[in-house]
């Protein structure tokens, strides 16, 4: 009778070692893979201080993807291309600001759920870095006008006209919320404080709302009424000249 020889079974470990030697068959590097490690860094402008100014950020991924592979948008800044450009509109005059958060997506997924019985289609992207940017609008210049040109006219001892200041940024756009002429919102930082180099003269007093003052004539002869505005570290100023006779 022929014998017959039993044969060892492997251990279990010997089995694990064959499989960490050949190393793991599914690696995730499928950027659409949640579990994908993904590291983007948003790079560009800390602050935004003209009105319809253009930033441009970039993205940065670690893995690298390509450009086409980054989308972008923001909850504070409108899109002026698409392509990580975007400006301010609307925001509101120095020392107020809001901050915006700009988005860099990659691996857009669409999907669909259910809510009250209605099919959404929604997009998401796998990974998503970001970037906050402070949004104001910073004056550069400042501008007094008596109360529609940038000249007086005489005024008789006792008769009285009102300074109103207009603002510009480094863009040369005018205060936003500001637009119209006449607008004079009685709450609010004033733009400009205002004095007469010579109250004998001319006196000035706070007219209601933060652009204008009252200007009265005193006495016969010139002198000057000067706005000045202290905001950020800037000092702006402008000047009107009065005449009494």
């Amino acid at each position: 009778m022929r014998a017959h020889r039993r044969v060892p079974a492997a251990p279990a470990a010997l089995g694990l070692v064959v499989l960490i030697a050949c190393g793991d068959p599914y690696l995730h590097t499928n950027p659409y893979d949640p579990v994908v490690p993904v590291n983007i860094t948003v790079t560009g402008p800390d602050t935004i201080y003209n009105s319809f100014e253009l930033a441009t950020f970039s993205a940065q991924s670690v893995p690298a993807f390509p450009d086409s592979a980054v989308s972008w948008n923001s909850d504070g800044l409108q899109s002026a291309g698409g392509t990580g450009t975007f400006q301010a509109v609307g925001q509101p005059l120095w020392p107020a600001y809001f901050a915006a958060t700009v988005n860099a997506l990659i691996g857009k997924v669409d999907t669909t759920i259910s809510i009250n019985y209605t099919t959404v289609h929604l997009s998401i992207w796998r990974h998503v870095g970001s970037k906050q940017v402070v949004v104001t609008q910073r004056l550069t210049r400042i501008v007094l006008r008596c109360p529609d040109v940038h000249a007086c006219d005489t005024l008789s001892v006792g008769g009285a006209w009102s300074v109103w200041v207009d603002g510009f940024d480094a863009s040369n756009k005018q205060i936003y919320a500001l637009v119209s002429s006449v607008k004079n919102p009685q709450t609010g930082v004033p733009i400009a404080l205002y004095t007469s180099r010579d109250p004998t003269i001319a006196s000035v007093s706070s007219l209601d709302g933060i652009r204008a003052a009252n200007v009265t004539a005193l006495k016969v002869g010139t002198t000057w009424i000067v706005g000045t505005r202290i905001a950020a570290q800037d000092t702006l100023r402008d000047s009107l000249q009065v005449t009494v006779r």
